[in-house]
């Protein structure tokens, strides 16, 4: 992890004021992205100039509202700048996305600590809420002992938070009104945390999702929020719900496969000595439709939930929230997978061609809750809540 920024110039880029000037950025920094892919692999992070290159383009600030000075993203649009950066490669993609979360942290803050822990809109910040660890309430804050797994982004995180349950000096669990165990975000004493040697991984390697731990650190009160708060209509459009963080990383599902129909199309058309079969023409038209489709769908889903966090006085309802989009976008990632490697072949298993990545960052997004097939429930439960509702 870092605390403060290497001097690395990274130049050409617009000032990152609105979405548009942020696309235009992540789509600039490409070439950058494609040249260190090898060595963020390798490593398991960011390197430093990729780390300054998303600073300098904006894709930090993007959960910020304007009331703090930020762009204020659109679901939509976040989701449509991790897609660009997965096109080329699904961990560094990985990073911006977890990163992208710093606004969304940064909001829940009071007006005196927001100002002592985010200075600059650009300080990129990464948390990881499970499992749960322990925070002893004390006077003034809170003492905490844990340890989280999947720390995506803490290689080039300067903030740091960790998902808590708290308790009494007694021992005993606080709960809040509703009788739910208060369970809290607190930003960590970055030098005190101690990051784990446990992400050695076949897929998204790249992320740096590695676990880390405290023992016994102190968190200000004043340095924490309510994990688990309600629904707020009256609050900043990306915070009016506590699940609207990470949506865009179905983006990252329809880059891969996008990249996959990329490198089929390149191979078919620099084939020397012959012409692509009706067969593989095929594939790679069907392979092409599933990404839109895809595509399609992510857009479609983020969309209905930006229109209801940027109407005032509006919460999405559960209907709008329940995550159907993102476990099928991954199911068609795996078919376009599917189809792709058998356009390919034999270079679908070697190490020294890319498609091999693919297949592994495919197995790698596969692990993530976002892409459980299990999550068309809360689908099936929404609409089925809704038709009570209205009976």
């Amino acid at each position: 992890m870092t605390t403060t920024a290497d001097p690395i110039a990274v130049t050409g880029l617009r000032e990152p004021l609105t979405a548009a000037d942020i696309l235009a950025n992540v789509q600039a920094l490409l070439p950058m992205v494609a040249e260190d892919a090898a060595v963020c692999e390798a490593q398991g992070h960011l390197t430093d100039r990729l780390r300054e290159g998303f600073r300098a383009a904006g894709t930090y600030r993007v959960g910020f509202s304007t009331e703090h000075g930020g762009p204020q993203m659109s679901l939509a649009d976040q989701t449509r700048m991790i897609e660009i950066i997965a096109t080329v490669d699904a961990g560094i993609a990985w990073n911006a996305c977890v990163l992208a979360a710093t606004g969304f942290y940064a909001g829940r803050l009071a007006p005196e600590a927001y100002a002592e822990l985010y200075p600059a809109l650009d300080t990129p910040t990464c948390g990881s809420f499970h499992p749960k660890a322990k925070a002893v309430r004390v006077e003034g804050g809170y003492r905490v002992t844990g340890t989280w797994k999947f720390g995506s982004g803490i290689r080039s995180a300067e903030r740091i938070l960790g998902g808590v349950e708290v308790e009494t000096e007694a021992g005993e669990k606080v709960r809040k009104a509703d009788g739910s165990v208060l369970t809290l975000g607190v930003w960590l004493p970055t030098e005190q945390v101690k990051l784990l040697d446990d992400w050695h991984v076949i897929g998204l390697r790249a992320s740096a999702s590695q676990g880390y731990a405290v023992t016994d650190v102190f968190v200000p009160e004043s340095h924490s929020f309510d994990r688990l708060f309600t629904p707020t209509a009256d609050a900043e459009p990306l915070n009016k719900h506590v699940d609207l963080p990470f949506y865009s990383m179905a983006g990252i599902s329809v880059g891969i496969a996008q990249h996959a129909v990329d490198l089929c199309t390149d191979y078919l058309a620099t084939m020397k000595g012959r012409k692509p079969s009706e067969r593989q023409l095929n594939l790679l038209g069907e392979a092409a439709t599933y990404v839109k489709a895809a595509r399609t769908m992510v857009i479609d889903g983020v969309s209905a939930i930006d229109e209801a966090i940027f109407t005032p006085g509006l919460v999405p309802d559960t209907t709008v929230m329940a995550r159907g989009d993102a476990p099928l976008a991954h199911e068609f990632t795996r078919i376009v997978i599917d189809r792709c490697a058998e356009i390919m072949g034999s270079q679908a298993i070697y190490e020294r061609y890319p498609f091999e990545k693919l297949v592994r960052d495919t197995s790698g997004m596969s692990a993530h809750a976002s892409t459980w097939r299990s999550r068309w429930q809360s689908v099936g439960s929404a609409l089925v809540e809704a038709q009570q509702k209205e009976a």
